[in-house]
């Protein structure tokens, strides 16, 4: 991990500075703010909520970082958005991401498809649960199954859902340097945090399918500081 944290900071240090505006928050959550990259549209900007302390808000992306280079040299069929560099922006260091978009280019949260009711509740445990059978043959060691976590790409009637965030431990240290070196270890680690959480997102499901307006969006960017109470935390929490 060491060797790949110093080729983080050197594709820091040798891009070209990005301006992102906050009229271009897409999402946001206790670590990190997600930015559309205006020049681009294709992809998006992961930034420290505090650039004093980057590294320390950036773990997470770090081993998301680690996982997508892993799966890419395996050209494998792998439902997560890909992690392709870090760059310098006004906002402090970035990570860039792929954008998944739906047919109309727009990007659709499973929170917004069982408010909508295009999904329901057991299709959507259905598809999450096809989504951790396909980490199990890629190795991919899942850990925040937040239902704003999971985007539909491509057409609505295809149903694939991708999953954006949360796909990776939030720690760097030998624990999460074993997951992402061992099958066996992640297959274990992602099961265990769906089981750990399934009741939890089902509960979450079941009142956004019904309409509950208190579960219809996840917490303003103003109640996501650390310390301020959210209205629902158990299903409002992004990294």
């Amino acid at each position: 991990m060491q060797t790949s944290f110093r080729e983080i900071k050197k594709q820091i240090k040798s891009s070209e500075k990005i301006i992102l505006n906050d009229s271009s928050i897409l999402s946001y959550g206790s670590n990190r703010v997600c930015y559309l990259d205006e020049s681009n549209p294709s992809k998006i900007i992961k930034v420290a909520r505090h650039p004093e302390s980057w590294k320390k808000d950036h773990r997470q992306s770090f081993s998301e970082w680690y996982v997508s280079k892993s799966i890419a040299s395996t050209n494998s069929d792998c439902l997560i958005s890909q992690c392709q560099s870090w760059v310098r922006t006004n906002k402090g260091p970035g990570l860039v991401v792929e954008r998944i978009v739906d047919d109309h280019g727009q990007s659709i949260t499973l929170r917004k498809l069982l408010f909508r009711r295009e999904l329901n509740v057991e299709r959507a445990l259905l598809l999450v649960e096809k989504i951790i059978y396909n980490f199990s043959v890629n190795g991919v060691p899942a850990s925040d199954f937040n239902i704003d976590n999971f985007v539909i790409e491509g057409e609505h009637a295809n149903n694939k859902l991708v999953m954006i965030d949360g796909f990776s431990p939030k720690k760097i240290n030998l624990k999460t340097w074993l997951l992402l070196h061992s099958k066996i270890l992640s297959n274990r680690y992602t099961k265990r945090k769906w089981r750990q959480t399934k009741t939890r997102f089902t509960y979450c499901a079941q009142k956004v399918y019904a309409g509950d307006y208190n579960f219809a969006a996840a917490m303003p960017l103003s109640g996501a500081s650390k310390g301020s109470p959210s209205i629902k935390p158990s299903c409002s929490n992004i990294n």
